[in-house]
């Protein structure tokens, strides 16, 4: 679809200040790896910061779950929902499978949901989408309904090579959906680190296992995947959620938008697609300490 207004005009996101709460969609490919796990977790147990109007189980693709991933993703929301002892009316949506054309979103509760809400914001107060996965069901959202890039916000972990190349497994997932969400007027934050949050297993196991049900299951995952148990580990997407809670955590840029050509290659071409902000880099020890403080506070007995 050709947007009417201009994407030039596009506005530059401001992260609020930490003591003012956002109203967020969490969009994730939870069952995918290890990470959204800690992630979601870090955002339960941060009500004084978001206002969680729901989660949406996003597409991704592995030999393990293919077409079986989205139903996967659901499922393991709730999961965590559950184990953090959250409020299990929160919504979680099944998300949409890959774009199929450029132009045509793919249809899904979760992309409904997300044109629901934010058709019941309005630019004082926007919607954060926060994706944790691929692109689909936010660029979905914005193709099925324009007036929503009015009053969302859409902030995308892509964790990409900058300023050469918009490569990362999200993008891969939904190489049609970065571009619609890169060419489009809806202001947008690129999470673009990541990498260096890595925690080693001894660490795992002092500040997060023992503290409550959620802490062991975490820590226990570990276990599942001799990947995700390695020093090295990326625990990638806890950095949005913490990134948004402290902002002071990270570091912010104002960047002009580039195009996403279909090898993935960002090219600034001189083509007016207004600005974005970028989150460039993170505190790393900031990051985990604000995730252990929050999950120890929250089970202090365990």
């Amino acid at each position: 679809m050709d947007f009417e207004r201009s994407i030039a005009d596009r506005h530059v996101p401001q992260i609020p200040p930490s003591g003012e709460q956002l109203r967020v969609i969490i969009d994730s490919d939870a069952k995918c790896e290890m990470d959204d796990q800690w992630a979601i977790t870090l955002a339960l147990l941060a009500d004084d910061r978001f206002a969680i109007e729901g989660f949406v189980g996003a597409s991704f693709d592995n030999d393990e779950y293919g077409r079986s991933s989205i139903d996967a993703s659901v499922e393991e929301i709730e999961r965590l929902i559950e184990l953090t002892d959250r409020d299990a009316s929160i919504p979680v949506k099944r998300g949409a499978p890959p774009l199929q054309y450029p132009t045509e979103p793919s249809s899904s509760e979760g992309v409904d949901f997300i044109v629901e809400r934010a058709l019941a914001s309005d630019p004082d107060d926007p919607l954060w989408v926060i994706g944790l996965g691929a692109a689909t069901d936010v660029a979905s959202a914005i193709m099925q309904d324009e007036r929503i890039v009015d009053s969302i916000v859409a902030f995308q972990h892509l964790r990409t090579h900058w300023p050469d190349y918009c490569v990362n497994y999200n993008v891969y997932n939904d190489v049609r959906a970065a571009r619609r969400l890169f060419h489009s007027p809806v202001p947008f934050v690129l999470f673009d680190t990541g990498d260096h949050l890595t925690c080693p297993m001894e660490e795992s196991a002092a500040e997060v296992a023992p503290y409550g049900d959620i802490g062991a299951y975490l820590h226990e995952y570990r276990h599942r995947r001799p990947y995700f148990s390695r020093p090295g580990k990326g625990i990638f997407d806890l950095g949005d959620i913490a990134a948004l809670i402290d902002p002071a955590l990270a570091t912010w840029q104002v960047e002009t938008c580039p195009s996403i050509t279909y090898d993935q290659s960002y090219q600034f071409d001189g083509r007016d697609r207004g600005q974005i902000l970028r989150c460039a880099d993170l505190d790393r020890d900031g990051t985990f300490r604000l995730f252990y403080d929050r999950l120890q506070a929250a089970f202090p007995d365990s």
